[in-house]
């Protein structure tokens, strides 16, 4: 595991009042650039240079938009996501809204993203991929992510070097969380493998307290709390993560694939 490690220049950035000033901004959007081919995250300053975009939009990059909102999927179900929507000008978030996975057992259909604006269209799609990691929508979310009829959603993540192991990590915590044991076949499904040895392989990886025993994926000794690393690096002062909400949503998932097979 590695310590996450915040560039000096950027710690100068951040801790000052140089965070308004334009100038900063390829300084902050060169380093987005490097978060997403590292690996490394930094939400703090993801953030600055959106609200540096609020208060002046010449400098404005679409792909570095685009880059923060998916950077900011691999971490849920940390709200890092709607922070970062929340900064951008009304005009991109377009007529679509979220669907909240609090109270909804159904999966919201793709946005219809036919507005003349690009960058609009693209956070339309952003969003629709975190309202199904919000839903536990996992077979929904890869089956978007790949889809042939809409190839956009797999380039707009394309920048994020590791996307898909970074989502299956954060589902992986989830699953580990919420519950003592799951079949294989979930397994498969909710990670997006191909094959159950692909299954046994990842559970050895990234599972050392599971292990597959026929076809189900069990867990070795009682759980005690799980710990989210994000990207392979430890947040300064993230701490442990909570999933009590958002694993009520997973067993809740679980047991319905469960009665209808």
């Amino acid at each position: 595991m590695t310590t996450f490690s915040r560039p000096a220049e950027i710690e100068e950035i951040l801790s000052s009042l140089s965070r308004f000033n334009t100038a900063t901004t390829p300084v902050l959007q060169d380093y987005v650039t490097t978060q997403c081919s590292s690996g490394s995250y930094d939400l703090m300053a993801n953030l600055a240079l959106l609200k540096l975009y609020q208060f002046y939009s010449e400098p404005m990059r679409d792909d570095a938009i685009i880059n923060i909102l998916a950077k900011s999927l691999t971490v849920f179900p940390n709200p890092d996501f709607t922070l970062a929507l929340h900064l951008l000008p009304p005009s991109l978030l377009h007529q679509y809204k979220p669907v909240s996975a609090e109270g909804s057992s159904t999966i919201p259909q793709p946005p219809a993203a036919d507005s003349e604006d690009q960058l609009a269209n693209s956070v339309q799609r952003l969003t629709y991929l975190n309202s199904l990691l919000e839903l536990a929508a996992f077979p929904a979310f890869w089956r978007i992510l790949s889809s042939d009829y809409d190839e956009e959603y797999a380039d707009l993540v394309a920048d994020v070097t590791g996307f898909e192991d970074a989502i299956r990590r954060q589902i992986t915590a989830a699953m580990a969380y919420s519950m003592h044991s799951f079949k294989i076949e979930t397994a498969q499904s909710w990670l997006n493998f191909s094959t159950k040895e692909a299954v046994a392989q990842w559970v050895e990886k990234e599972m050392p307290e599971w292990a597959v025993e026929g076809d189900l994926v069990l867990h070795k000794e009682e759980p005690e709390t799980a710990a989210v690393v994000v990207n392979g690096s430890t947040q300064p002062g993230a701490g442990e993560i909570k999933f009590d909400q958002f694993s009520r949503i997973i067993r809740r998932v679980y047991e319905t694939e469960l009665l209808h097979r």
